[in-house]
C-alpha cells in the first residue's frame, strides 16, 4: 500500500514538473509572438520628397508616418494627393517611388499653385449657378480649387430636384490663357423622371386615407421627381406620431417613372391621461392638497391626420385650467396646416383669463416649419378690488400677431432617445388696459390705456447617450413679456410636473424666465426608465429676481395599455429652502390607444 502511494506521489510530481516546463515554454512563445505582432503593426514607413524644391511644399514629413500594411499606406497617399490638389496644386503628381525593405519614398511634383479656376459655364443657366461657389457675372465663373467638387455637386443637386436624378456634371478641356487656368463645365441630364406610384408596404391597415396620405407627404403622381421631396417625406413620417417608419424609403426607377416604396406600420398615438398630485396644504396645518389633471389626445381619428386635444387641470383647491386645440393638416388640399388653441384659467375667485389663437403652419426644408399666428387674450377680475390692488391686478385685453419656427430631428417622436427639437416664437401687438370707472382717475396716472406689447419664447431639447444603459435629456426653456405695465393676471405661470417640479402647478407668477432641465435616465428595456432630475430656473417679476430649483427622482414604466409615471420632487427658491415637509409627489397613468 505504501509502495503504491509512493508511486502515485512520484507520478504526480513528474506531471507537475512537465506542466511547469510546458507553461514556461508557452509563456515564452506567447511573449515572442506578441512582440512580433506589435512590431508588425506599424512596419512600413513613408517619406516624401518634392522634385520642384523651389516651391514651398504643403506636404510635410511627419516623424511618425508608419503604417501596418500597404493598403493603409496607399489610402493615405491618395488622400494626401487629393488634399494637395484642393489647396490649388492642380497638377500635383507622383514622379517616382523608391521602395526599400520597410520604407516607401514618394517623389512629388507639385507644380504651380492656383488660387482659382475659370470655368466656362455656358451649358448651364446662370439661374442655377447662384451659390457662393460660382463667382462672377460672365459665362466664365471663378471657382476655388478646393470648392470645385462641391460646386459641381450643387448643380447635380439642383437637377436631382427638378426631375433629373441621373444628372452627371464634369469638367474637361483644361488649358491656359496667359497665367490663368481655364476649364469647361459639361452637363448630361439623362432621362427625365416623374413620380408615379406610392407603394406602402404594410402588414395591417394604417387607418390613413390614401389621397390624404399622398398630399400629406407631398409626393404627387405625375410631378417631376425630387430627391429633396423624398427626404422631406421621410422626415414628415418620423414627425407623425401615429405612423412608424420600419425602414428607409426606397425609390425604384423604371421607364422614366419613380415608384416610392415606404415600409410603414400603425402606432398607438392617441392618449387618455390621468395625473394626481399630493402636496402639503399650506392653508391647513397637517392637511393634504390634492391636485389633478385629465387629458384626452385624439390623433388621426378619421384617417385624415386631424388632432383633437383637451387638457383639464385642478392646480389647487379653488382654481381650474383648461386647454383645448384642434389641428387640421393640409387645409383645403394645400400644403398649409391650420390650428386653433384655447386656453382658459380661473384663479380661485380673483380672475379669469382667456386666450384664443389661430395658427397657420407650413413645412420648410426637411425638418423645419414656419408658423404664423394671431392671438386674442383677455383677463377679467372676478370680484371687486380696492384701489390699492390696481398695481397688481386689472382688466386687460390684447391682440398679438406671431411668427415662429420649429426644427425637429428626433429618432422617435413619441419616445425619443436621440436627436434635437428647437422652437422659437415672437409676438407683437396692441394691449389695452380697461380702466375701472368707479376708481379715481389719479389711480391710473402714468399708465397708458393702449400700448405695444412684445412676447418671445425659445425652447431647445436634446436627447443623447451617456453610457450603454444611461441616456440624457437636456432642455432649455426661456421666455419674456415686454410691456409698459404688466399685471399679475397676465404673467407666465411656472411650477408643476411640466416646468419646475417641486412647486405647485402655476404657483410662480413671472414676466421672464430661463429654465434648464437635466435628466439622466437609466433604461430598463423598451420605453421604461428610472430618472433623476434637476430643474434650475432664474425668474423675474418687475425688479424681483428669484432662483427656483426643483430636484428629485422618478420612474416611467411602460405597460401593455400605457405608461405609468411617478415622481418625488423637492423645491426651493429665495424665500423657501428645501424641505421634505413641502415635498411634492406626482403620479399618473397615460393610456395609449
Amino acid at each position: 500500500m505504501e509502495q503504491k502511494q509512493l508511486k502515485l506521489n512520484s507520478t504526480q510530481s513528474i506531471y507537475q514538473m512537465i506542466f511547469k516546463s510546458r507553461a514556461k515554454q508557452f509563456a515564452l512563445l506567447l511573449l515572442l509572438f506578441s512582440s512580433i505582432a506589435v512590431n508588425a503593426q506599424n512596419n512600413i514607413k513613408l517619406q516624401w520628397e518634392v522634385s520642384d524644391a523651389s516651391e514651398k511644399s504643403p506636404i510635410n514629413n511627419k516623424p511618425n508616418l508608419f503604417f501596418r500594411d500597404t493598403t493603409q499606406l496607399y489610402q493615405f497617399v491618395d488622400s494626401t494627393l487629393t488634399a494637395t490638389k484642393n489647396k490649388g496644386y492642380l497638377f500635383c503628381t507622383i514622379d517616382t517611388l523608391k521602395q526599400t525593405e520597410d520604407t516607401f519614398t514618394y517623389t512629388i511634383y507639385l507644380g504651380p499653385q492656383y488660387d482659382h479656376i475659370y470655368i466656362n459655364t455656358q451649358k448651364v443657366s446662370d439661374q442655377i449657378l447662384k451659390s457662393r461657389y460660382w463667382k462672377g457675372n460672365s459665362k466664365f465663373k471663378k471657382v476655388l480649387p478646393n470648392e470645385l467638387e462641391r460646386a459641381k455637386f450643387q448643380v447635380v443637386e439642383y437637377y436631382e430636384n427638378q426631375g433629373y436624378p441621373f444628372t452627371k456634371v464634369w469638367t474637361d478641356s483644361l488649358h491656359f490663357k496667359g497665367n490663368d487656368l481655364y476649364a469647361n463645365l459639361n452637363l448630361d441630364l439623362g432621362d427625365q423622371v416623374v413620380f408615379d406610384t406610392l407603394i406602402v408596404k404594410r402588414e395591417k391597415p394604417l387607418g390613413v386615407q390614401k389621397k390624404f396620405f399622398e398630399r400629406y407627404l407631398g409626393l404627387k403622381k405625375g410631378e417631376p421627381f425630387s430627391q429633396k421631396n423624398v427626404e422631406r417625406a421621410e422626415s414628415i413620417i418620423k414627425q407623425t406620431s401615429y405612423l412608424k417608419l420600419k425602414d428607409t424609403i426606397d425609390v425604384v426607377f423604371e421607364y422614366g417613372r419613380a415608384m416610392v416604396e415606404i415600409p410603414l406600420e400603425k402606432r398607438r398615438a392617441s392618449r387618455a391621461d390621468g395625473l394626481i398630485g399630493f402636496a402639503p396644504n399650506e392653508s391647513d396645518d397637517g392637511g393634504v392638497l390634492v391636485t389633478g389633471q385629465v387629458l384626452l389626445d385624439l390623433q388621426n381619428p378619421f384617417g385624415t391626420g386631424k388632432r383633437f386635444f383637451i387638457d383639464w387641470k385642478k392646480p389647487d383647491q379653488h382654481s381650474q385650467w383648461f386647454k383645448g386645440s384642434y389641428e387640421h393638416p393640409r387645409f383645403f388640399k394645400t400644403q398649409m396646416d391650420v390650428g386653433y388653441n384655447i386656453n382658459l384659467q380661473i384663479q380661485d375667485s380673483t380672475f379669469i383669463r382667456v386666450s384664443n389663437e389661430v395658427l397657420l403652419k407650413r413645412r420648410v426644408g426637411v425638418n423645419g416649419a414656419v408658423k404664423l399666428g394671431a392671438r386674442w387674450e383677455s383677463s377679467r377680475l372676478l370680484r371687486e378690488l380696492d384701489e390699492q390692488a390696481v398695481d397688481t391686478l386689472n382688466d386687460t385685453k390684447s391682440t398679438l400677431y406671431s411668427l415662429g419656427y420649429d426644427w425637429v430631428n428626433l429618432d422617435d417622436l413619441l419616445f425619443p432617445r436621440r436627436g434635437w427639437k428647437i422652437g422659437f416664437k415672437g409676438s407683437a401687438g396692441q394691449r389695452t388696459i380697461i380702466f375701472n370707472p368707479s376708481f379715481d382717475e389719479s389711480v391710473y396716472e402714468g399708465i397708458s390705456e393702449k400700448s405695444l406689447m412684445f412676447d418671445w419664447q425659445f425652447t431647445a431639447e436634446s436627447y443623447f447617450g451617456i453610457t450603454k444603459w444611461i441616456d440624457g435629456y437636456l432642455k432649455l426653456d426661456a421666455a419674456q413679456m415686454i410691456a409698459d405695465k404688466l399685471f399679475l393676471n397676465e404673467l407666465y405661470r411656472l411650477g408643476g410636473f411640466n416646468s419646475v417640479r417641486g412647486f405647485l402647478e402655476g404657483e410662480l407668477f413671472v414676466d421672464r424666465y430661463v429654465l434648464l432641465t437635466f435628466e439622466p435616465r437609466v433604461n430598463m428595456g423598451g420605453n421604461s426608465y428610472f430618472f433623476l432630475f434637476s430643474d434650475i430656473s432664474i425668474t423675474g417679476q418687475n425688479d424681483v429676481i428669484d432662483v427656483p430649483v426643483g430636484i428629485g427622482a422618478g420612474a416611467s414604466l411602460e405597460t401593455k395599455t400605457g405608461i405609468f409615471s411617478i415622481a418625488y420632487a423637492l423645491g426651493r427658491n429665495n424665500q423657501i429652502p428645501f424641505s421634505t415637509q413641502l415635498a411634492k409627489i406626482h403620479f399618473g397613468f397615460i393610456g395609449v390607444f
